[in-house]
C-alpha cells in the first residue's frame, strides 16, 4: 500500500505538472512571454508542492543522485535514498530504464529509495529536440555553447550559459528571460525540493550534465539573484556497467 501511495499519487501529478510545463516549453513558437511564463508556473506549482508534502511526510534528508543514461530523448531518473549507503551513491544503472517508484537497492531492507522522473525531464526533452542531438554524445567543454543556444531558443536563458569543472564540481551559471518567479517561489514554498533533487530548471542541468559526464551527479546547491541563476553539482563515480 505504501509503495502504490508513493508510485500513484503524488508521483503522477508531479509528472502531468512537469509534461505540461515541457510541452509548453517545445511547442511555442517564440520565446516565453510573462503571461506563458506565469501559466506554466501554476500549472507546474501544484504538483512541485505536493513532491516537496511526500519528501517533508516522509523526513527524507539524503539529496537526489541523477543515474546517467545514453540515447536521444532518453532522460536521467534521479533516486531519492531513503537513507544513504555505497549503494545510494551509485546505484545499479539499469534503475534508469525502471518503471518502478519505491525500490529497494540491496538485500538490507534499509537500502531503499525512491526514483522519479527529475522535475526537469521535459525540458531535458526539450534542449535535445532543439539541439537535435543526444546529450551523451557530446563533451563536457562543448556543453557551454550548446547548452546556449538551446535555452535561448526555449525562451529560458540568455545565449551566454557558463559552466566551469573543477575535478568533481561543476558551476553552471545562466541569466533567465523567464521561470524567475518559479525559482524565487520554490525557495520559499519548498526547499527541501530544490535542495534535495531541484527545481525544474536546475533539476533539467542536473540531467544534462548526468548525460554528459556518463556520471552520477548530485546538486550541491543553487541560488538566484535577481535574473543570475547559479547552479553547482558534485560528479560522482562513473555509471555501472
Amino acid at each position: 500500500m505504501f509503495g502504490y501511495f508513493i508510485g500513484i499519487v503524488p508521483v503522477l501529478v508531479m509528472g502531468l505538472g512537469a509534461l505540461i510545463l515541457g510541452l509548453m516549453l517545445v511547442f511555442l513558437p517564440e520565446p516565453i512571454s510573462s503571461k506563458a511564463g506565469m501559466l506554466a508556473i501554476l500549472c507546474s506549482l501544484p504538483s512541485l508542492l505536493d513532491l516537496e508534502s511526500l519528501l517533508e511526510d516522509l523526513d527524507i534528508a539524503p539529496r537526489g543522485i541523477y543515474i546517467p543514461v545514453a540515447g536521444f530523448g532518453a532522460v536521467p531518473k534521479v533516486l531519492i535514498p531513503i537513507a544513504e549507503s555505497a549503494l545510494s551513491v551509485s546505484p545499479p544503472s539499469r534503475l534508469a530504464r525502471s518503471g518502478r517508484v519505491f525500490i529497494a537497492l540491496g538485500r538490507d531492507t534499509k537500502q531503499r529509495g525512491i526514483l522519479l522522473r527529475p522535475p526537469g525531464a521535459e525540458i531535458i526533452s526539450a534542449l535535445e529536440n532543439h539541439l537535435q542531438l543526444d546529450l551523451s554524445t557530446i563533451k563536457l567543454d562543448e556543453l557551454s555553447a550548446r547548452l546556449g543556444f538551446a535555452f535561448e531558443m526555449l525562451g529560458i536563458s540568455k545565449r551566454m550559459v557558463e559552466v566551469q569543472v573543477e575535478e568533481t564540481a561543476v558551476r553552471v551559471q545562466m541569466s533567465l528571460v523567464s521561470l524567475v518567479d518559479l525559482e524565487e517561489r520554490l525557495r520559499s514554498e519548498a526547499p527541501r525540493l530544490v535542495e534535495q533533487i531541484g527545481s525544474p530548471l536546475t533539476s533539467a542541468i542536473a540531467g544534462a550534465i548526468s548525460k554528459v559526464t556518463g556520471k552520477y551527479v548530485r546538486l550541491s546547491g543553487s541560488s538566484i539573484n535577481g535574473s543570475n541563476l547559479i547552479v553547482t553539482l558534485e560528479l560522482l563515480a562513473d555509471v555501472s556497467k
